[in-house]
């Protein structure tokens, strides 16, 4: 009598047999597909499609120019910011700036000049992390008429 193996537990059993007799494996039954990669997959290139949606949106919501320009002509500071989405500029009148503040350890910068208007808007006219910006700072005070304050936002072992 033929005989084959059950894939279940090994056992030799007679072909004309439907089910295992140690183990009651049905041969008849078809084996379940797998589909757990194929799932895998699409999970992994909605993932990448989402980080490289992110990556798009951020690149191009960036400033990727900013030209500062203190115009004594015309009385204004000229801010123009230029993104991949849009070109942005912004015009501050010498009228509406209280006072010009030379600041070490600003926000963006170690050294910073940022004039500061009457209704509490700040603009940040130029930053360096490499040279101090006292003498444009000075300059700038004169050339716009304003008064120059020194901020000092880092600590010395001497403070």
């Amino acid at each position: 009598m033929a005989t084959k193996t059950c894939p279940s537990c090994g056992e030799e059993v007679p072909v004309v047999a439907t089910r295992c007799k140690s183990c009651f494996y049905d041969f008849n039954e078809e084996p379940a597909a797998n589909k757990g990669g194929m799932v895998g997959l699409l999970v992994l290139f909605a993932a990448m499609a989402v980080v490289g949606m992110g990556v798009f949106w951020y690149l191009h919501t960036q400033v990727a120019a900013e030209r500062v320009v203190v115009e004594e002509e015309t009385q204004t500071i000229i801010i123009t910011r230029k993104s991949a989405a849009k070109t942005e500029a912004t015009r501050v009148a010498f009228g509406d700036v209280t006072r010009l503040e030379y600041i070490l350890g600003g926000d963006t910068a170690l050294y910073e000049i940022v004039a500061v208007t009457g209704d509490g808007g700040r603009y940040v006219i130029q930053a360096s992390d490499d040279s101090p910006l006292d003498v444009r700072a000075e300059h700038i005070s004169r050339t716009m008429e304003k008064p120059l304050e020194r901020v000092r936002n880092v600590k010395t072992f001497a403070d």
